[in-house]
């Protein structure tokens, strides 16, 4: 649905410059989609700036990670889960797959306290679970209004993008680490760099056609060394003018017995305690996407309602630590890379 401000009205909503966690870097090509969002859209965003900003604690957050399954069709090496399965942690050796029972309550307590977006993964690939279609669909008939997922691109066939599409997902962000196909299979083992860049092609040759407001981004891993650099000024010269935004985040050491702690940043909070809250396939409520390990687990969504999980005293003490500048009493804290971020 089109949006009804004006010019100004938009600038205004997206004046807003609070990011202590930044670590997320992007050349934007284009913002035609923000022309098709509505008013709500603008809104939104404009709290998801304003609540961590100003610290506000708020009665239930405004977005939701769902880990809707633990598989993946891919084996990167820089990727926790492939390190767990390796390991032979069972929340991922074993596979599975939310059930749509369990999905729709997930959604319906969102939308009763409302929730404004959801992303369907978190380590895993969502475009591996059966229902990924109809997952996308129930939230938005549900009153979601941002509906969003990360993908390797791999499984997003012409009819699964088709489906998408006609679904109403809202954001698409695809990881594509390499421009030469040798880099590629190396990070992504298990698909190949032609067949990503063919199916992700034939979902923007759709969307253009029929669902301007989708955004589509891709994205890479960075390493410290010049060739990578090389590497995502292919990207964007590949995708410019395909995709609406290319960017690129810094790989960060994720294997336990080589991450160590990170020195006090003063001043610094995270915006995630207020924001977001990570719904994990095996049951467990955790507070960031750094936590893949379970080490701060704050409920389980498949015994506990989410509005109780957001207002416990541990959670609700969570987001008073950070609002008190606090954050370093946390040990999960002391190992987060993002106040180092730049």
């Amino acid at each position: 649905m089109k949006g009804n401000s004006d010019q100004d009205s938009r600038n205004a909503h997206e004046n807003y410059d609070f990011n202590p966690n930044e670590s997320y870097h992007e050349a934007i090509y284009s913002e035609s989609w923000k022309r098709y969002r509505s008013e709500e859209y603008f809104e939104y965003r404009r709290q998801w700036d304003e609540v961590p900003r100003d610290k506000v604690q708020l009665d239930f957050p405004i977005h939701l990670d769902i880990e809707t399954t633990n598989i993946c069709n891919l084996k990167c090496p820089m990727c926790p889960r492939t390190i767990m399965v390796a390991e032979g942690v069972p929340d991922y050796v074993n596979p599975s797959r939310m059930s749509r029972e369990d999905y729709a309550n997930i959604i319906d307590q969102g939308a009763m306290h409302g929730l404004k977006s959801v992303k369907l993964n978190y380590l895993s690939e969502p475009l591996a679970h059966k229902d990924v279609i109809w997952q996308v669909e129930y939230a938005k008939k549900s009153g979601i209004v941002d509906v969003m997922m990360n993908t390797n691109a791999a499984l997003l066939k012409r009819e699964v993008s088709e489906g998408l599409l006609r679904a109403g997902l809202d954001n698409l962000f695809v990881s594509i680490d390499a421009v030469s196909p040798d880099m590629f299979e190396e990070r992504r083992p298990g698909t190949t760099l032609g067949r990503v860049m063919d199916n992700l092609h034939g979902f923007i040759k759709l969307r253009n056609k029929s669902y301007p407001h989708v955004q589509v981004r891709v994205s890479m891993i960075m390493y410290n060394d010049p060739v990578w650099m090389e590497q995502f000024e292919g990207l964007k010269t590949t995708w410019k003018g395909l995709v609406d935004a290319v960017g690129y985040g810094f790989y960060t050491e994720r294997a336990a017995d080589l991450r160590g702690e990170y020195p006090e940043q003063p001043g610094f909070w995270c915006a995630q305690p207020f924001q977001r809250m990570f719904l994990k396939n095996n049951g467990n409520v955790t507070i960031c996407c750094v936590d893949d390990k379970d080490e701060v687990v704050v409920g389980d969504w498949r015994t506990e309602k989410l509005h109780s999980i957001w207002n416990s005293p541990r959670y609700r003490t969570i987001r008073q630590l950070h609002a008190d500048g606090k954050y370093y009493q946390m040990a999960l804290c002391r190992k987060c890379y993002l106040p180092h971020s730049e």
